[in-house]
């Protein structure tokens, strides 16, 4: 009978990575390949695998003509960094890099209940289950001296200690003087209070995306993530600059503003200057109706002279037929003349 225990090996993996890992678009084959490559990296405790043949997947289930096609698309897509020398495979765990479609009939309000209804069913099971069950107090120290064996406990109420008699304690544990307390207790700083919200400045990008990029859609969970995570890459000026653009742009949600930020990171943008910098060179370039223009002049010669010939020839027989009409039609005139006037 199986008995699968965590205490013989588990892997390891943030609950983010599995949230988008259903959430992007995968073909069976692909996710045999990462959870393969997860297996062989985290089921080991280590952050990458080595895979000497790539006839080593098949046992994946993919045929090996279609093994190297799929590394490729994953490669090309940043999920998988693939050292083809040493033939060592990562799977990137930077998920926002990934350039894959997500699901069509993906939803994260959904996902998000659901995943908030099954934590209140498991805390319900756990206080449920576990009764409270008073603990012995094993730090009150007593007298080493027991009382008499053989004398015989009474039933009746007593004052005197049956078992230990307690040890007096030398001073009081209650303070005499209130000011004492104060002069022992240490001011809290605020750097001291670990708290999970942001700063001013944080908060600020917030608002200015409630304000501007939420308006019609729910907050998401995994938007709000998103912020933080190019907050905390890209800072507080290219961040709030990426959203004025997305806004200008009449976008909504984050996928305009992650898109910016990381163009910019591939063009080695890192102030708001060089932001400006990078617009003004790009209205600098010529329009796309005049590289067209240009596109269309090359035109090899032959394909014009012949295309002038045809031009030509359609005028000739279009002006040999209107004098053939008009000739046609002074004909009909003339004719009707002398039949009036014989008449």
């Amino acid at each position: 009978m199986a008995n699968p225990q965590v205490e013989n090996g588990f892997i390891k993996i943030a609950n983010e990575l599995w949230n988008e890992l259903l959430r992007r678009d995968f073909s069976k084959r692909q996710l045999n390949l990462i959870l393969f490559i997860w297996r062989l990296s985290y089921g080991t405790g280590q952050k990458d695998c080595k895979i000497d043949s790539l006839r080593t997947f098949e046992v994946t289930g993919i045929y090996k003509q279609d093994i190297r096609k799929e590394l490729e698309f994953l490669k090309s897509c940043a999920v998988l960094d693939w050292d083809e020398a040493s033939m060592v495979f990562t799977i990137n765990k930077h998920y926002h890099l990934w350039q894959l479609t997500p699901n069509k009939k993906w939803d994260n309000q959904t996902f998000n209940r659901l995943i908030h209804e099954n934590i209140k069913r498991r805390n319900r099971a756990k206080t449920s289950t576990q009764a409270p069950t008073p603990t012995p107090n094993t730090d009150r120290k007593g007298s080493e001296i027991p009382t008499d064996p053989d004398h015989r406990v009474r039933k009746t109420r007593t004052f005197k200690l049956v078992k230990y008699e307690p040890i007096q304690a030398k001073k009081s544990a209650a303070a005499s003087d209130v000011s004492s307390v104060k002069k022992v207790r240490k001011p809290v700083k605020n750097k001291d209070i670990k708290c999970n919200s942001r700063d001013e400045r944080f908060q600020e990008v917030m608002a200015f995306y409630r304000d501007n990029l939420q308006r019609g859609i729910t907050e998401s969970p995994y938007n709000y993530e998103v912020i933080t995570q190019c907050y905390e890459e890209f800072g507080f000026d290219l961040l709030l600059a990426a959203m004025k653009l997305a806004t200008k742009a009449e976008a909504k949600g984050v996928k305009y503003m992650e898109t910016v930020l990381f163009n910019w990171k591939k063009k080695g943008v890192r102030t708001t200057e060089d932001a400006r910098r990078l617009e003004q060179q790009y209205k600098a370039k010529p329009h796309r109706k005049q590289k067209d223009q240009k596109k269309k002049d090359i035109v090899p010669d032959w394909y014009i002279e012949q295309k002038e010939k045809s031009r030509k020839k359609k005028e000739i027989t279009r002006s040999e037929e209107e004098k053939k009409q008009s000739a046609a039609l002074i004909d009909q005139m003339l004719e009707e003349y002398l039949m009036s006037s014989d008449g």
